[in-house]
């Protein structure tokens, strides 16, 4: 049962073109055990590794991909599709990618009341997090992010310290 267990998680990540974490594989599977499920993706991972091609599963924080290596992406990037998101959307996520933490005040004075329903766009992408400070929100990336964009370090892209995730998570209701 491993080797169809496998295939199917396969397909999934193939199909899905983002991460997944285990409790959703969990339940592609129709499994109840996520051991069982976590124990199959390694040795998934381990296939690949195995293979030495340019595919690779890819885990970050309890979420697993299906990616490109790194070294054949730049050869290969050019075919993946345009992406779903309008520019005014990519700008928005680039600005609190570039800036987190950062008060949704200070995203709406850059780039204008329609940043409301970016900002909405992106959390339901789970790109972004909103968490309450005081009266006010503050907008970071997620760790699907990092996935999306493939981005280890966000030190490393915008030279600034990870930012802290001890605030509380509120919804993204566009009050300000």
């Amino acid at each position: 049962m491993s080797d169809e267990i496998k295939a199917l998680l396969e397909a999934a990540l193939f199909m899905s073109g983002r991460s997944l974490g285990i409790e959703d594989m969990a339940k592609i599977c129709n499994l109840g055990n996520i051991g069982a499920v976590r124990k199959s993706m390694e040795e998934l991972q381990a296939d690949y590794s195995a293979k030495n091609g340019a595919l690779e599963i890819h885990e970050s924080d309890g979420r697993y991909a299906m990616r490109v290596k790194k070294e054949y992406e730049g050869r290969v990037m050019h075919l993946a599709p345009e992406t779903d998101m309008a520019p005014a959307v990519l700008k928005t996520l680039a600005l609190i990618a570039y800036e987190q933490p950062i008060k949704q005040s200070e995203v709406i004075k850059q780039r204008g009341n329609g940043a409301y329903k970016y900002i909405k766009k992106l959390q339901d992408a789970e790109l972004i997090e909103s968490h309450k400070s005081s009266r006010t929100r503050i907008l970071t990336v997620t760790a699907k992010f990092r996935d999306y964009f493939q981005i280890q370090d966000l030190k490393q892209m915008t030279g600034k310290e990870e930012p802290p995730q001890e605030v509380e998570q509120v919804s993204a209701e566009p009050q300000e």
